[in-house]
């Protein structure tokens, strides 16, 4: 060993300042010689320097130094090789050279791209090789997949060996377009038979084996997935699901247990997994799944495009899947289980939720099918417990020609929640036997049974799968008895749903005999999402009869109960004849139903209406209680309430309404009565309505009866029409019509009894102003006690005028009053109150032929004031007033009482006489003249007044004229006087009038009476009074000096006493009846020729009483008699009575 020692220390500083450079000497010293230099003399001083010598090593410190530069060299190389690797040398031709074998690996059409690769020292010194930006591209340049970072932990020793072992397998962000994968086919479970199951878990198994023998050779324990996405297809076409594989980790355990476990997201939902896989001698003979929280939404439920569920199920599962493998010449076992604990079970939009269904499957070697024991599903409160069996058709059906599935389902003791409040659930038993073919995909149902203590239903089913959007599928089921809630428990809600809404809603209690159901729908008929499915009359026929039921109509109308009705269903139409049935309304009253019939046209139309045609009866008040009740509203504008009526009807009720919520819809209806007996309790316009019979109609807007009714009893021929409500557009209409007698006339119009008496005919008819009143007056008779006028029963007459609907304060007015018939008219007004007359106004009034008159009447305190003007009136009625008697008794109240202020141009009396210039004025009590004053000018220009007075308590009447002629014939007493001056008083007495009639200067001309007086035979040689004067007596015409007679008016009868005549030729005295009650004269007197010679005599003193018979009687004279009608007397002559003179004509005179 050679030695290289330098020594440096402080006594050789000055030398080497000195020499710059010193040769050092090689001395060669043994063993023994070797000292330590701090033990040399120069090393004890205080301060010293010593140098150590490298010691001399022997051959192991040189071995020792060969492999530390062993050691050295080879970390050198590790570090230039972790250098290079984790420099990123490698990585560029890596990448090129893993670009090159994946192109040679591809197969035509495809090619792969990888952006770039890392080798890199991973954790435990292993090698970790990374490739990032994998792309796989399929045909046309479209992208399959794509993994961000895929990563291999190769283990080094083994590669150094010359062997590649890769312990892990990691893999990131993997993006896979399934849609762009090429197509392997669909796996159907249908293209399987049952009893090859064994087969196909022999193959699940085989391929674990196969797994597992992969990984054991690769020596890989480990393969992590992580965020692998990719989207899949959803039950709701053109929509995808979203797939996020967050973790799978495949684990191959040292006990040679395979295990996958990880997570899965879809749509935002996560589930877990877990897979083991047991095996024995490395061959898999046990294999457990489970799966928890797989959400099942997007695979089994279809949406609207705006997210709206449509069909299928909604909700979340677990399953759990056991296979065990079969032993040799053995068959495996198979187990599954599924479990959705909550969730929902949509169809047509329909959905009900379901708390838990629970499927037990296993696969039963013996019969070679599967069975599903122990399985439920409860939803929406009911439970369904079920076994069922899937088995290859030939072997349940040897000989089968269509291959298949037979399918044999059992539900015992199923239970339906009842939908009626109160009422138990329906426990039933149901079997379901058919075949589902898979050649021509159809599914046959042809035995479905349903029992239970309600009732027995019989039904098949068949569906047909072609290529067409939706399959043909057809239903039918019969029921001969089965209670109502059974019926609607089972109908399933998603088969014709809207007629099932009506008939679950609608239809309560009761039982459905010879019913039948038969759906049907062609293949495509159900177009997809979104469009609704509205069964039409051929593929929806529903029909059965209900006994003892209850049927709504609607919420708001009361339900019609103990019915009996038939219901038929055909597509959306929904028809329900009701045989019988009550109603029950407020405060317990019921309504009989007699019949009816309930239909709505169009299930599927928006709004839901429905029309109601049913016949009613009970009393009128509990009619009007329903019909005044939503939705018809009868009442609504009407003061009345239900309260209001009585009596009895018949009503038969149409109405079409809303059945969902109230919508812009309004509803129609018309409700038409047979009233009887009916009543008012509320007055009407004042008056007690009653008795009614007849039709009622009421639409929403307009009423309308028609028929007889009575008006505080008096009877009445009714037609009325009313709008109802302030937008309706009908006409008011008003027609009364009634016979009244004075009673009846005096209920409705009291106070007129001093005008009217006698049978009225009346109609009324409403006008927009008010009611016009029509009264045939023919059988009337009317008066104006005050003006002495009265129409004659038989004298065709009529009164029209119009009540004013406005009048107030108790006020009635009759406006437009018309009055026509035979000789009268009248028009104006008149205003009532409830003491009769207020006041009148009148114009062109006519009570008889030729008057024109107009009449002012307004009542004052004490009775009418009259005031009667006009160019011509009729006096007729007036003279026959004063020639009457009057009555003091009676009523004081002052209905009677008027004062009549009269001026009329011409008056006209009989045979045209006519007054000109005639006023005056009368003041009436108690219907009687009791004070009146007329003054006139008679027809030859002669004043005339006449006044009636009281005297004493009497009334008193004075008429003086100097025209008596023109007065007899104005009043068509006497036509063959001329002039005459006439002082008439006459003197009420208890019985009639008693007076003088004093009467000068006249003349009588053509008179017929004296006439046949002077030619009549008065001796007995045959000769007149004018042949034995020589016919001297002017027979034409006799002026007369004076007249006077008193005058007796008794009870009708009209009676002269001492009356005489003198004149310058004849002279007559006589009494007697002029006229009596029925029109008759009887009267006698003495008629004296040569009157003024003859008179003489009774002039002599002391003999003239003998020789004149008296005064103003003559020594020869003629009695006469005069009976008959006074009109035309009949004329008696006593010719004895004329050679008689004096006193002893008596004897002849006529008693």
């Amino acid at each position: 060993m050679i030695t290289n020692i330098v020594f440096v220390g402080a006594d050789l500083k000055d030398r080497n300042d000195r020499e710059t450079y010193i040769r050092g000497e090689r001395t060669r010293f043994n063993r023994r010689e070797r000292i330590a230099l701090h033990r040399l003399p120069s090393a004890q001083t205080h301060d010293p320097h010593i140098v150590h010598t490298r010691p001399h090593h022997r051959f192991s410190h040189a071995c020792a130094r060969l492999f530390l530069f062993f050691v050295l060299g080879l970390a050198i190389l590790f570090a230039a090789i972790f250098y290079i690797i984790e420099s990123g040398s490698l990585d560029r031709f890596l990448a090129e050279k893993a670009n090159e074998q994946i192109r040679t690996a591809m197969p035509d059409g495809y090619h792969a791209r990888i952006d770039a690769a890392a080798l890199r020292v991973g954790s435990g010194l292993s090698l970790r090789l990374n490739v990032s930006g994998v792309n796989l591209i399929g045909p046309g340049e479209k992208q399959i997949a794509s993994i961000g970072v895929l990563s291999f932990a190769v283990d080094p020793m083994s590669l150094a060996r010359g062997q590649i072992s890769v312990n892990a397998v990691q893999a990131d962000n993997i993006d896979v377009d399934s849609s762009a994968l090429p197509s392997t086919g669909t796996f159907r479970l249908t293209d399987h038979r049952v009893d090859s199951l064994p087969i196909l878990v022999e193959q699940i198994f085989t391929q674990t084996d196969f797994a597992r023998g992969i990984l054991s050779a690769a020596e890989t324990q480990t393969i992590q997935l992580s965020d692998i996405q990719f989207p899949v297809g959803s039950a709701s076409p053109g929509k995808t699901v979203s797939v996020d594989i967050r973790e799978v980790n495949l684990n191959l355990l040292p006990d040679g247990v395979l295990r996958v476990d990880g997570a899965v997201s879809l749509d935002g939902t996560t589930t877990g997994f877990t897979l083991e896989a047991l095996a024995d001698r490395g061959r898999t003979r046990s294999l457990q799944a489970e799966v928890s929280n797989v959400r099942l939404t997007p695979f089994l439920l279809q949406e609207n495009d705006d997210g709206e569920a449509m069909m299928g199920v909604e909700g979340t599962a677990d399953m759990a899947i056991a296979l065990t493998r079969a032993a040799p010449g053995g068959l495996p076992e198979v187990m599954a289980e599924f479990d959705v604990a909550k969730g929902r079970f949509v169809a047509d939009s329909i959905a009900r939720a379901f708390s838990d269904a629970r499927l037990n499957l296993t696969y039963d070697t013996a019969k070679q099918s599967l069975e599903l024991t122990d399985s439920s599903i409860e939803f929406d409160g009911s439970r369904f417990p079920f076994t069922a069996g899937i088995m290859d058709i030939d072997r349940f059906r040897p000989g089968a020609e269509q291959p298949g599935y037979a399918l044999d389902i059992l539900v015992r003791g199923g239970r339906f929640k009842s939908r009626e409040p109160g009422l138990p659930p329906l426990i039933f038993d149901a079997k379901f036997t058919g075949e589902y073919q898979t050649d021509n995909p159809r599914l046959l149902l042809d035995n479905i049974a349903v029992s239970s203590p309600q009732g027995i239903m019989a039904a098949s089913f068949k569906a047909v799968f072609g290529n067409a959007t939706s399959p043909e599928l057809s239903f039918g089921a019969r029921i001969e008895r089965m209670d109502t809630e059974a019926v609607k428990q089972l109908w399933p809600f998603w088969i014709a749903r809207k007629p099932r809404e009506w008939v679950s809603r609608n239809l309560h209690g009761g039982v459905v005999t010879d019913g039948d159901i038969a759906v049907y729908l062609p293949a495509g008929r159900i177009e997809g999402q979104g469009i609704p499915v509205n069964l039409d009359e051929t593929e929806l026929k529903i029909a059965f009869d209900i006994d003892d039921t209850r049927i709504t109509l609607n919420d708001q109308f009361p339900d019609v109960n103990r019915s009996d009705a038939r219901v038929e269903i055909n597509g959306g139409s929904v028809d329900v004849e009701i045989e019988e049935g009550t109603l029950n309304i407020a405060k317990g009253r019921t309504i009989r139903l007699a019949e009816g019939t309930f239909a709505i046209a169009d299930t599927y139309a928006k709004p839901l209406t429905g029309e109601v045609d049913v016949m009613l009866a009970g009393s009128i008040g509990d009619l009007v209680e329903l019909a005044a009740a939503p939705p018809i509203n009868a009442l609504k504008g009407m003061d009345f309430a239900p309260d209001d009526f009585a009596g009895n009807a018949e009503v038969n009720v149409k109405a079409r309404f809303p059945l969902d919520e109230p919508g812009p819809l309004p509803p129609t209806w018309s409700v038409v009565a047979d009233i009887s007996e009916g009543k008012l309790a509320k007055p009407v316009s004042g008056y007690a309505v009653a008795d009614l019979a007849g039709l009622l109609e009421i639409v929403p807007d307009r009423l309308a009866f028609e028929g007889s009714g009575s008006a505080d009893g008096v009877p009445l021929d009714i037609e009325w029409a009313e709008p109802l409500g302030p937008e309706s557009a009908a006409e008011s209409v008003l027609w009364l019509a009634a016979d009244l007698d004075d009673a009846e006339r005096e209920k409705l119009a009291p106070g007129l009894g001093s005008y009217v008496d006698g049978p009225i005919s009346m109609t009324v008819e409403n006008e927009p102003e008010g009611s016009r009143i029509t009264l045939d007056l023919n059988k009337t008779v009317l008066s104006l006690p005050w003006l002495g006028w009265q129409k004659a029963s038989g004298v065709p007459a009529t009164l029209s005028f119009r009540v004013d609907t406005e009048s107030k304060d108790g006020l009635t007015v009759l406006e437009d009053l018309t009055l026509s018939g035979s000789g009268l008219a009248a028009h104006g007004s008149v205003t009532l109150d409830k003491d009769g007359l207020l006041s009148t106004t009148l114009t062109h009034v006519a009570l008889s032929e030729g008057d024109d008159v107009n009449i002012a009447i307004q009542r004052e305190q004490n009775g009418l004031d009259v005031v009667v003007t006009g160019r011509s009136f009729m006096a007729s009625p007036i003279l026959g007033h004063l020639s009457s008697a009057g009555d003091d008794s009676g009523s004081s109240d002052d209905n009677g009482n008027a004062r009549v202020h009269f001026d009329f141009a011409r008056v006209t009396g009989e045979g045209g006489r006519q007054l000109s210039s005639v006023s005056g004025d009368l003041l009436v009590r108690k219907g009687d003249l009791a004070t009146g004053t007329l003054s006139a000018t008679t027809a030859t220009g002669q004043p005339l007044t006449l006044k009636l007075g009281n005297d004493g308590g009497a009334k008193t009447v004075s008429l003086s004229t100097s025209g008596t002629g023109a007065l007899l014939r104005f009043l068509g007493v006497y036509q063959k006087m001329s002039g005459g001056t006439l002082d008439l008083n006459l003197t009420e007495t208890a019985t009639g009038w008693h007076g003088m009639l004093d009467l000068a200067e006249f003349r009588l001309i053509n008179d017929q009476q004296l006439k046949q007086l002077l030619s009549s035979p008065a001796a007995a040689n045959g000769k007149s009074l004018n042949a034995a004067y020589r016919n001297q007596l002017n027979e034409s015409e006799q002026r007369f000096q004076r007249a006077q007679a008193v005058i007796d008016v008794s009870d009708g009868v009209l009676q002269v006493s001492d009356a005489f005549v003198r004149g310058d030729q004849v002279g007559a005295t006589f009494k007697g009846v002029v006229r009596d009650a029925a029109g008759n004269i009887d009267m006698t007197g003495t008629f004296m020729p040569a009157y003024g010679l003859n008179r003489i005599f009774a002039e002599i003193p002391i003999f003239g009483p003998l020789l004149g018979n008296g005064n103003d009687k003559g020594l020869f004279g003629i009695t006469f008699k005069l009976t008959g009608k006074t009109t035309d007397p009949d004329l008696v002559v006593n010719p004895l009575s004329a050679i008689a003179p004096g006193v002893f004509r008596k004897i002849f005179e006529f008693q």
